[in-house]
């Protein structure tokens, strides 16, 4: 397991050429100008556009809109295609995956938690995200007895009272991302396998074999743990091992605009003549 303090690098064109050993987690705010929510929405399916207006609160539907059109802003980047364009299948657990006419290029996952989203994309391995805001309540040893293994809930009760909510988050999101890299969501229990923990953050990585289902033999996983911003914990979970992982901030592409002259400019060269910038009174 590799836990990273994400020094996270602005995207530039290189962020989107993803070598074979890649993954590539992306951290994004919800919380955008108008303008921008208005241009992830343009990108949306109809039937996006209707999930979101669901939500109760204006301030959920916002965030669910932006989530969802920086993960179509990314995948059409990566597939160099147009966000509205990228077309997703799902299993029977609800995850989603590429339609198959981009075949098997990409995976990707995507969670999202007050104010920040996080999306890990890889190539043709299974990968899964998770994403929390460290809340402070007084019930996390009673959830853990009840969602978790054994043997995690004793390594929770042997920690100092001051690093149990963060180790606790820690190990929720490696659940829920090795869950979530699996396909099956919460359709397995989360007490019916344990995940690597640590309280260091500068580990070795360690990988582990974990089977999905009772009935397939176990698969090697890496697991990560992410701290994408300040009071957030995060976790991604990846098929195989010998992983580079690269961390990237999200930012709205900037519009192509077309320079306009001053209409004076063409007043000039209407009569043949040629007006210097610095003479031109516009």
């Amino acid at each position: 397991m590799t836990t990273t303090a994400m020094s996270l690098t602005p995207s530039r064109p290189s962020s989107f050429q993803l070598a074979s050993d890649e993954v590539h987690s992306w951290c994004a705010s919800l919380d955008v100008p108008p303008e921008t929510s208005a241009r992830l929405y343009a990108a949306l399916t109809p039937d996006e556009r209707t999930r979101s207006a669901r939500f109760r609160f204006e301030r959920d539907q916002q965030r669910f809109i932006v989530a969802r059109g920086v993960l179509r802003d990314l995948l059409g980047r990566y597939l160099q295609t147009q966000p509205g364009q990228v077309n997703f299948v799902y299993n029977a657990f609800g995850k989603p995956d590429l339609s198959p006419e981009f075949g098997n290029r990409l995976k990707f996952n995507l969670s999202h938690s007050a104010g920040l989203a996080l999306i890990a994309i890889a190539t043709a391995s299974n990968v899964g995200v998770d994403l929390e805001y460290i809340r402070a309540q007084s019930d996390y040893a009673d959830i853990a007895r009840r969602f978790f293994s054994t043997a995690e809930v004793d390594y929770l009760t042997a920690l100092p009272s001051h690093l149990y909510a963060e180790a606790f988050f820690r190990c929720w999101t490696m659940k829920e991302a090795y869950l979530k890299a699996c396909g099956e969501g919460l359709a397995r229990p989360l007490n019916s396998f344990s995940v690597p923990l640590t309280i260091h953050p500068m580990d070795a990585p360690v990988d582990r074999y974990v089977a999905c289902k009772d009935i397939v033999p176990a698969k090697r996983w890496s697991f990560h743990t992410l701290r994408p911003a300040p009071g957030y914990t995060g976790a991604l979970v990846i098929e195989g091992a010998g992983w580079r992982l690269r961390q990237w901030q999200w930012k709205m592409p900037q519009r192509v605009l077309t320079p306009r002259l001053p209409k004076c400019y063409f007043a000039a060269a209407g009569n043949g003549g040629s007006l210097p910038m610095s003479r031109m009174s516009c």
